[in-house]
């Protein structure tokens, strides 16, 4: 009965950081006959809530948030090795999962683990953000706008960010205006303060009969077999 229930302090949540990797790794699952592969690409980066959260979520849309993004426009509309590739840091009040999700044919596994290592160190530093892609995207960011709360949801989700951020709540009434206000130098300093290409961890999913000798001579990470429970095979 809810009325028997005793009164106590609710339990903490434990946001806080967490240790780095001590090596990269390379989770290989296998998924026999399988025709595509599933790449993921993923380290942890800064809790939500930091002053640079406006430049990264500008940042992440341009790398991997939308049709025309640098992942899309590699690995989709140049290469045509998949069918769509996402690239997020995802929310949350500690620290942010930042991930690359990229199903691609299985014969061209290995190709794009390297074209995804290359763009992640892009958005990272190598290629930074500047002219008319850095123009095309703040025009994208500000035009969007209306259709990104149009529902009573997406309204309520953008609340909820004022709360568990701790946003100034005039935060997305001057949203349009702060966008404007992002330099080239902005965008590029947050981004290679979130990303970091060196702490990646990497999971892949496919037929490993088919694609796991060249994952192994990529070299990105101690490789480990893993069941689909994500257990070690042979533990």
């Amino acid at each position: 009965c809810i009325r028997d229930r005793k009164k106590g302090k609710p339990p903490e949540k434990n946001i806080g950081e967490v240790d780095k990797p001590v090596s990269s790794k390379v989770y290989l699952v296998d998924k026999p006959d399988a025709p595509q592969s599933v790449i993921v690409a993923a380290h942890l980066s800064r809790p939500g809530g930091q002053p640079e959260d406006l430049e990264m979520e500008t940042v992440m849309r341009l790398f991997g948030g939308m049709s025309t993004s640098r992942l899309n426009r590699n690995l989709r509309l140049d290469k045509h090795w998949s069918y769509g590739v996402r690239g997020m840091l995802l929310d949350a009040r500690g620290p942010r999962p930042f991930a690359v999700i990229a199903p691609v044919q299985s014969d061209k596994t290995k190709e794009s683990m390297v074209e995804i290592l290359e763009e992640i160190r892009g958005i990272a530093g190598d290629r930074p953000v500047v002219g008319e892609e850095f123009e095309s995207i703040r025009r994208n960011m500000v035009l969007r706008l209306p259709g990104r709360f149009e529902t009573l949801g997406s309204l309520e989700s953008a609340a909820l960010d004022l709360v568990n951020y701790g946003y100034p709540p005039e935060y997305f009434y001057e949203y349009a205006a702060n966008v404007r206000r992002l330099s080239e130098s902005d965008l590029n300093s947050a981004a290679a303060g979130f990303i970091r290409p060196d702490e990646l961890t990497w999971v892949v999913i496919g037929d490993l009969a088919r694609i796991e000798e060249s994952v192994r001579e990529l070299g990105f990470g101690e490789p480990v077999r893993l069941d689909a429970a994500g257990r070690p095979v042979g533990e």
